[in-house]
């Protein structure tokens, strides 16, 4: 795109979104939505090219209750090589693009590193060209909102999506069903691009949407039972609501299980349907053209969910279906602590999905005959065991049938195949792995901090470190260099004073650029206070 095609651009969605005539007339928040449309209506044949040149490659998905990705604009327009034909357009308009990036709300789909690893991924995929497609949950308010009274934090509605989201597309045609044993519902697919640096490939993020199958009951609403009329749209809309939300009691537990099934559900049959369209019918050459990543245990609720699929619906027998997931899904483990690996109630699953709960003892009694037969002692066995005490454990069914299963250190790796999980890797040392977490240069650095880029490519002689940091290595030769050194630390020093800024602008507090700054940040959720 150029200058002139994206000055057109923004005035014709201003025109048709919000009826603007003139660009002067318009508020930042409209200016970032029409920018926004701009930019993804010039990817959208990109987009639907790489679509149809991977669907007969073997695909890999990623499986995730979180996605922590960070505004959109400005990494897009990072990697689309349009950030300064952007910003001179803007500036031409009588507009500031970074106050128009600050408009955009962190999308509400993240919390922590298990979000960001997800994210981080997300992008290396696309930039390295890898078939590979997300999953996960459109929360509509988020994990929560946080700010501070009296010194204490406080929680409220973190409304993310209150200036609307252009980077995403409803697909409404694509929707699928998901069956609980007390309600069925609707998984309305919304598709993110995600954009390969420098690169025409774009790869997408699906996220489920939860709706009523009906919008309400009118016979109840006739009847003036207004409360009644609203359940079911109300339950439904409450499993896309929140993220994490608070399960401390029975209800709580109910509506993060229901979420966890929701998601692997709907992927699971969007998968199924388009392998059928592509060719022809879910075969037990499935799994050499799907592989499924489960970013921790939340989404391990896949594996039986594909049994049963495979099984109930497409004819198979269980030891084919099982054969199938046994080479379908492999598994990234988040902690060291045993006692933090998911587990949920026997009577919870069943109460939801007994079907589910049906394949996963089935599982758990032909795990237990084998190991019987390899000699194991009951009190071994029961270390093992999916099923036990009451609760259904979700690592030792995920370790047990996935092909695979990694740390995400090689210390943390270690930990778990010495000490945490000796007895699995001692049963399956070849299943573990380790993948050494990563961030993505493009945003950690190409974006987040501009002028250090700019003085890194001015050094390397191009911008081709972006996509492969060994190439870092050239700095090396400048260590002794007074010159680059000074000009290192003034960069550092211009981002301290830009942070001091902030803090001083948003929380009325003045910070000293010359001293040590110490950070942590991250919300604390109510359960780890």
């Amino acid at each position: 795109m150029n200058k002139e095609q994206i000055k057109r651009g923004i005035e014709r969605y201003l025109k048709v979104k919000y009826g603007k005539s003139s660009i002067k007339d318009a508020k930042d928040f409209e200016i970032f939505n029409a920018l926004s449309l701009t930019l993804l209506e010039g990817i959208v044949d990109d987009w639907n090219h790489t679509e149809e040149l991977y669907e007969k490659e073997k695909n890999a998905y990623y499986f995730s209750a979180e996605y922590l990705m960070g505004r959109a604009l400005g990494n897009n327009l990072i990697s689309l090589g349009l950030y300064n034909e952007v910003k001179e357009v803007l500036d031409e308009l009588g507009f500031d693009l970074n106050r128009i990036e600050e408009i955009e709300e962190d999308a509400g789909l993240g919390n922590g590193g298990l979000g960001r690893l997800a994210a981080c991924f997300m992008d290396s995929g696309a930039s390295l060209e890898v078939p590979l497609k997300g999953y996960g949950i459109r929360y509509n308010n988020g994990l929560f909102s946080q700010y501070f009274e009296d010194g204490f934090q406080k929680e409220d509605v973190d409304s993310w999506l209150k200036y609307g989201e252009p980077w995403s597309i409803r697909k409404e045609d694509e929707f699928v069903t998901v069956d609980f044993e007390d309600m069925t519902v609707k998984a309305i697919p919304y598709d993110t691009p995600i954009i390969g640096y420098a690169s025409k490939n774009i790869n997408t993020l699906r996220l489920w949407k939860c709706e009523p199958v009906k919008e309400f009951d009118f016979k109840l609403f006739n009847e003036q039972k207004y409360d009644e009329a609203l359940e079911l749209k109300n339950r439904a809309e409450d499993i896309s609501r929140v993220l994490y939300p608070n399960d401390s009691n029975r209800e709580g537990k109910l509506l993060r299980l229901r979420q966890q099934y929701f998601l692997v559900s709907a992927s699971l049959k969007d998968i199924i349907r388009k392998h059928k369209e592509v060719f022809g019918n879910a075969t037990e050459d499935f799994a050499k053209m799907h592989a499924v990543q489960l970013n921790d245990t939340h989404p391990v609720l896949a594996i039986p969910e594909l049994i049963r699929l495979l099984v109930d619906e497409e004819g198979f027998t269980f030891e084919e279906a099982y054969n199938v997931a046994s080479k379908t899904f492999a598994y990234t483990n988040h902690t060291i602590l045993a006692e933090a690996l998911e587990k949920w109630d026997v009577d919870l699953i069943e109460e939801l999905f007994p079907r589910i709960l049906e394949i996963i003892e089935k599982i758990d009694a032909e795990f237990i005959v084998g190991l019987e037969e390899k000699g194991y002692s009951e009190e071994e066995i029961e270390e093992f065991r999916i099923v036990n005490d009451g609760k259904v454990r979700m690592a030792n069914l995920a370790i047990h049938v996935g092909f695979a299963v990694n740390g995400v250190a090689k210390l943390h790796t270690d930990i778990l195949k010495n000490i945490e999980l000796k007895n699995w890797y001692e049963l399956y040392p070849e299943k573990f792995q380790n993948k050494t977490n990563g961030i993505t240069p493009r945003r950690w650095l190409r974006l987040c901090n501009q002028e250090l880029s700019a003085l890194i490519t001015e050094l390397l002689g191009s911008e081709d470190w972006v996509k492969n940091l060994d190439l870092l290595k050239g700095l090396e030769k400048y260590k002794d260099d007074e010159e680059v050194l000074k000009r290192f630390m003034d960069i550092k020093h211009t981002k301290k004073e830009q942070l001091a800024a902030y803090i001083k602008e948003h929380e009325g507090v003045q910070l000293d650029p010359d001293s040590i700054f110490d950070i942590q940040i991250k919300r604390l959720h109510e359960y780890k206070r």
